[in-house]
């Protein structure tokens, strides 16, 4: 029995929120590294999928968007 565990996140809807491919993986990074340094993630109060996960999950809401690339 294969162990790994899938996480639905829907990469395109993703990108919509963020406007391509390029910004996804560029917002997402940014983001991840928040959430390392101890940034409370916006959809729960605790990672348990992983930072990237979080990440995505949180783009895919839309609660993290194009702004984050201000901070770069």
């Amino acid at each position: 029995m294969n162990s790994i565990t899938r996480h639905n996140v829907d990469t395109d809807q993703c990108v919509k929120n963020v406007g391509s491919r390029f910004d996804l993986v560029l917002v997402a990074a940014v983001r991840v590294r928040e959430l390392k340094r101890g940034h409370k993630p916006l959809l729960n109060n605790k990672i348990t999928n992983g930072y990237t996960i979080t990440a995505l999950s949180e783009i895919e809401a839309g609660l993290v968007g194009r702004e984050y690339l201000k901070k770069i």
